[in-house]
Formats: structure tokens, sequence, C-alpha cells
């Protein structure tokens, strides 16, 4: 695989582990230490500049309580164009976004969150 998909798919890991970190307030410092590593290496995993191992997403999904499959990406960089990284960036950062994300993670069955995404994705086409 060509270094910059690599890039782009760590670069996407690290923005969902970002995510779900924040959305549970917990700080970086608070992941390093249970993790074993500094709040730096933390930043490195969040900003893809290092890749995260199957055993520290492990680690992460059951300290932050999601799956791995929560922090993994299902689409691959080709799917993903900046236009929807950027209607993504101001989703999650505006009240609506905030509560719905809160929300929808507050559901701990993966399967109903998959219903769920299923029926929005339904009413939006």
């Amino acid at each position: 695989m060509p270094k910059a998909n690599t890039y782009s798919i760590d670069k996407a890991i690290g923005g969902r582990l970002k995510m779900y970190r924040q959305r549970a307030n917990i700080s970086q410092t608070a992941l390093g230490k249970s993790l074993g590593v500094s709040f730096q290496q933390v930043q490195k995993y969040e900003n893809g500049t290092n890749r995260v191992s199957a055993a520290t997403l492990i680690k992460i999904s059951k300290f932050l309580n999601v799956s791995v499959g929560d922090l993994m990406i299902t689409e691959t960089p080709q799917q993903t164009s900046s236009a929807s990284s950027k209607d993504m960036a101001r989703f999650a950062k505006s009240t609506e976004g905030r509560s719905l994300i809160h929300g929808f993670m507050a559901i701990g069955d993966p399967l109903l969150r998959r219903h769920i995404v299923g029926l929005v994705k339904a009413l939006g086409s």
C-alpha cells in the first residue's frame, strides 16, 4: 500500500480515537497513563503520525468503553472526500451534532446503532 494511503488511514483512525476520547471527557494524559505511554504518544496516535497497534486499539477501546470497530474506519480514503471530512468536522462541532453523537454513543448495543445508521441513511435518501 502506498505511504499516502497508509497515512490517510492512520489519520482517520486517530481522528476517531480523538473524537471518542473527547466524547468521554478524558484527557490525553489519562488515556496515555492507561496505555503506559506519554500524552505526546497519544497526540501522535490522534494525528496519525504514529500507527496504533492492534493490541493498543483493544486497550483503547476498553478504556473508552467503545468497540474496536468503532475506532476503525469502514471506508477507504478514496471513498471519503475532503469535502465530506470538512462537513463531518462542522457537524461534530455544532451543538446538534454533539448532542446526536453523545446520544448515539450512549446506545450500548452495536447492532442497534447499526440499525439506527441504516434508518438515518434511508431517511436521507
